[in-house]
């Protein structure tokens, strides 16, 4: 039984709770706003590339944005400082 568990977990659509942490979205998004040519990111585009809720990516941005690192452009655009 222990082994059909282990081998149903390393299934590949298997999400471990690393995978979907707030840490690791966020180290994600900022790679994305590092890497945009402009410095400015639309978050439903972030939401779909990541697979994140856009709650998830609402709460990188507040904390970002609180600490001063970004700025809302617009309603759904973010912007590096």
């Amino acid at each position: 039984m222990y082994t059909q568990l282990h081998k149903q977990l390393k299934q590949p659509y298997h999400r471990s709770r690393y995978d979907s942490s707030l840490g690791l979205l966020t180290s994600k998004f900022a790679d994305m706003l590092r890497h945009s040519p402009d410095g400015i990111l639309e978050l439903n585009v972030v939401c779909q590339k990541l697979g994140a809720p856009k709650r998830r990516v609402y709460d990188i941005t507040n904390v970002l944005e609180g600490i001063r690192l970004i700025r809302k452009k617009s309603k759904n655009h973010v912007q590096w400082l």
